[in-house]
């Protein structure tokens, strides 16, 4: 996808993919700063109930105020109606990334370092708990739990990712 612009957002490349959004990096125009941009993706963009299905995973995740979860920073639409999102952009590896690499470089490596890479491993699955009582605290239940949306980033953070499956526990809630 070549630049373009959205409101207060330039979009760039894309990002990553799942099954009903696509995630653009982008600048944040107002605050100069790099964000990830998520949107339907073209297929669906139009269809009303993947509209809603998206909007309520934005609005799940923006109120989960977590360390472990990614912060929304605004909800919008483009000119042709399609909604958007835009959160932190998350720069590193997947659970599922990192510990293929942890078993791929297990030959050879002092123990040490091993000792280390596990434990950081074993930090990031503890993280993953924390954000999930948290979310279950305010009666959301994330539904997909799986290496491939826990991101571990450069920085030593964790987080959970891809709340578009999530549920409330709350009646009133959709």
């Amino acid at each position: 996808k070549t630049t373009t612009q959205s409101g207060r957002f330039r979009v760039g490349k894309l990002h990553a993919q799942g099954g009903l959004g696509a995630v653009y990096e982008a600048v944040d125009l107002e605050l100069d700063r790099k964000v990830a941009l998520k949107e339907l993706q073209p297929r669906r963009a139009h269809d009303e109930v993947s509209q809603l299905r998206f909007l309520q995973e934005a609005e799940i995740t923006g109120r989960l105020e977590h360390p472990g979860v990614v912060p929304v920073y605004g909800l919008g639409r483009h000119p042709d109606g399609r909604p958007y999102y835009a959160m932190r952009l998350v720069e590193g590896e997947t659970f599922h990334e990192a510990v293929a690499r942890f078993h791929r470089g297990s030959r050879g490596e002092p123990r040490e370092n091993r000792e280390l890479a596990f434990r950081r491993l074993l930090r990031s699955v503890v993280e993953v708990c924390y954000a999930l009582g948290y979310a279950h605290s305010r009666g959301v239940v994330h539904r997909d739990v799986k290496p491939e949306n826990i991101m571990l980033g450069r920085f030593g953070e964790t987080l959970l990712l891809d709340w578009g499956i999530a549920k409330t526990l709350d009646p009133r809630v959709p």
